[in-house]
Formats: C-alpha cells, structure tokens, sequence
C-alpha cells in the first residue's frame, strides 16, 4: 500500500497526462494538466528515489504525474 502526503506546489507546474504511468499505455493519453503555484493536493505516493521526478496520483482529479521535488514541499 502507498502512502497518503499533502504536498503544497512551490511554482507552477504543467506537463501531459499519462507521462507518468510506467507501461506503453501512456502514449494514448495527449491532455494537459497545470497547476498552480500554492496548490494543495493530497496525494498517493509512488516513486520519491529520484530527485528529478517524483510521481504521485492526485487524489482529488485521479491522475498520475511527475513532478520535480524543488518544485514542492511536503505539509
């Protein structure tokens, strides 16, 4: 089971649904996703190893994605 966090976006942050989903799937998915800075989202944590990408789902919209950690803090 992964673990629940509330993170809080730093700046703002965009990218492309799917980008984050580690299976060939991903590519069928071309939609956009943004928030903004000061942003609180609960989150289902996956993969934090990697300074340069931490992947999350966002329990509020449901979709996986990928963000870099000096991009948020954890609250």
């Amino acid at each position: 089971m992964h673990p629940h966090w509330n993170i809080q976006l730093d700046e703002p942050h965009s990218g492309e649904l799917g980008e984050a989903i580690e299976h060939e799937d991903h590519l069928l998915v071309a939609s956009e996703y943004h928030y903004e800075a000061g942003a609180v989202l609960e989150v289902v944590v996956h993969h934090t190893e990697n300074p340069h990408r931490h992947i999350f789902t966002d329990l509020d919209s449901g979709h996986r994605f990928k963000i870099p950690a000096s991009k948020y803090h954890r609250i």
